[in-house]
């Protein structure tokens, strides 16, 4: 229940554009620097061209003329993570903007023909209303948190561990996973589970035996380009990694490295190159966030324990492809969010080594 309820309820990040300004030079640098033009000087950005001329027209569409003022609105109104799909394409805030209006006009002839009314568009838009309500609630828990001095102190004081960093060198060992195609002969990943197992676990005693970590990941790591230089991945703190990484890393003094760890297609060895604490001052924002976390985890714990469902007729709830399943699914064709939602979705972070 509680994986399904943070599932629900994934707050989005609110949109931004920073808009510092520059920092004022001294009397000296002015008197040194040539004059910039209108051009340089020119407000550039939604938010400070916003700012400054609210009713500046920016773009026009379908014969509408469109205001600073009222595109922003338009964009601060977009998912975070629907607008950064924009940002990463050639035509960036453009092509958002033109979809928000295609996006409204389609709604509008929806609207005109009753659509919200009829099913499964009523109950599906009563279920966006109510998660977005929830998403709302549960960002105000998050934001009225106002962790003191002493309570960040008194984190950092009793959480030593999230407050390390490992640098750490990989030596990835790849293999196929069932059911997956496989590489080409000879190529990284053309081998079974177990011997992939087995080379790694050769690796590591070579290595435990004296052989050089660097040379070793070189010549037998499956991934390249850290092979290339020696394995190194960078620095990282526990809440970056996979549990099933964290956990042995850190239990690792400098210099010593992991039994190989299993991942979805191949095993890494792991060095630990060295191993630091970050201190209070270079901790203080992400305490803050961990708190803040704490109380939203806590809202989402309390009530977890309130709405436990207690099942008392198991049939219902039986679904297709399960023992005893006989009712069809009630999924319905999920429709498109809005023209934009054929863009590729963010990649995702890798893994270490990946």
């Amino acid at each position: 229940m509680k994986s399904s309820i943070l599932s629900l309820l994934l707050l989005t990040s609110t949109l931004a554009w920073a808009q510092a300004p520059a920092p004022s030079a001294s009397p000296e640098a002015k008197s040194s620097s040539p004059t910039a033009t209108p051009e340089q000087l020119k407000v550039r950005g939604p938010a400070a061209v916003a700012q400054q001329e609210p009713t500046r027209v920016v773009a026009v569409i379908n014969g509408q003329k469109i205001t600073a003022e009222q595109a922003l609105k338009m964009l601060k109104g977009m998912p975070a993570n629907e607008l950064q799909r924009f940002e990463q394409t050639s035509g960036g805030l453009t092509n958002a903007l033109q979809q928000l209006f295609m996006m409204r006009h389609f709604a509008d002839i929806a609207e005109q023909q009753h659509l919200g009314q009829q099913e499964p568009w009523k109950s599906q838009l009563e279920f966006y209303r109510e998660n977005l309500m929830a998403q709302a609630y549960i960002g105000q828990v998050s934001s009225s948190a106002k962790p003191t001095a002493a309570d960040l102190k008194n984190y950092y004081d009793q959480h030593p561990e999230n407050f390390q960093e490992a640098k750490l060198s990989a030596i990835f060992v790849g293999f196929t996973p069932p059911g997956a195609a496989k590489p080409a002969a000879g190529t990284p990943g053309d081998r079974t589970e177990d011997a992939a197992l087995s080379k790694a676990n050769d690796l590591v005693k070579k290595i435990r035996g004296g052989a050089d970590f660097a040379q070793t990941a070189k010549a037998e790591s499956d991934n390249k380009p850290s092979a290339a230089k020696g394995g190194e991945l960078g620095s990282f703190s526990p809440d970056k990694l996979p549990k099933e990484i964290s956990g042995p890393v850190f239990k690792l003094k400098t210099g010593d490295i992991t039994d190989p760890i299993r991942e979805s297609n191949g095993f890494y060895i792991l060095k630990v190159d060295d191993l630091n604490k970050k201190t209070f001052e270079q901790s203080q924002e992400e305490i803050v966030t961990a708190l803040k976390n704490e109380e939203v985890r806590k809202v989402l714990d309390s009530n977890s324990k309130q709405y436990a469902i207690q099942v008392q007729d198991p049939d219902f709830f039986n679904l297709p492809g399960k023992v005893g399943a006989t009712t069809p699914s009630l999924a319905h064709p999920s429709p498109s969010a809005h023209p934009s939602s054929s863009a590729h979705p963010a990649p995702g972070q890798p893994k270490p080594g990946k």
